[in-house]
């Protein structure tokens, strides 16, 4: 039953960075969908609550209907701008708290430890972000990434779709894979480059490679 919620947010997350103003943004994910983008996280956290809900608004309204759109951390945006879930930093308010007075959003978890994974689906989440798997600088904050081998546990012992966040980029994929994700989470690899569609493509296709499709 989670699996068949949640499917249509993989394998491919793509979440917005904080230094690239609304509209060029929207522009960006948009070539990012047209290239194989399955889910877009919507997040702010260096910046107003008003840039985040023009930000979630005009997704909204710009993205395919139905598309699976997930606002980070705010339930008042996420409820106003229709979206799809709501995603949740490792130490969130227990959830049972979102999903009595949002039943109909699909909760997500960041998880940087197996413990945390374990407690996130002990509360009822729907899927989960774990990492930092690879180097990267936006998660450094965290210290040195544990690797394919901790996303390899969570996969095991954790009965929930698992992205893989950190570094991920075409030369990782295969290892993500292996380690049993449904699918991986992408900032910069998408946000800098020149042509986001055709960096889409190449990273959903370098996904596709490995083998059937999860969930």
């Amino acid at each position: 039953m989670i699996k068949s919620l949640v499917s249509p947010l993989f394998p491919l997350m793509y979440v917005t960075p904080e230094d690239i103003p609304v509209k060029p943004l929207v522009q960006r994910a948009l070539e990012a969908v047209a290239g194989g983008v399955t889910s877009i996280q919507v997040r702010r956290k260096g910046g107003s609550a008003k840039e985040l809900f023009d930000l979630a608004i005009l997704l909204a309204e710009s993205l395919p209907s139905g598309f699976p759109l997930i606002v980070n951390s705010r339930l008042d945006v996420a409820l106003e701008a229709g979206a799809w879930g709501l995603h949740l930093p490792d130490d969130h308010i227990p959830l049972p708290f979102f999903r009595d007075r949002a039943p109909n959003l699909r909760l997500g978890v960041s998880c940087h430890s197996l413990e945390s994974a374990r407690k996130a689906f002990s509360e009822g989440a729907d899927y989960l972000v774990a990492g930092p798997v690879f180097d990267t600088p936006s998660k450094r904050s965290y210290g040195p990434p544990p690797g394919p081998a901790f996303l390899g546990k969570v996969t095991k012992f954790v009965p929930l779709p698992v992205l893989a966040i950190g570094g991920v980029t075409e030369e990782g994929i295969p290892e993500v894979w292996r380690s049993g994700a449904s699918g991986f989470a992408v900032m910069g690899a998408l946000a800098y480059e020149e042509d986001t569609r055709s960096r889409a493509f190449s990273l959903r296709k370098c996904w596709s490679r490995q083998g059937d499709v999860r969930p």
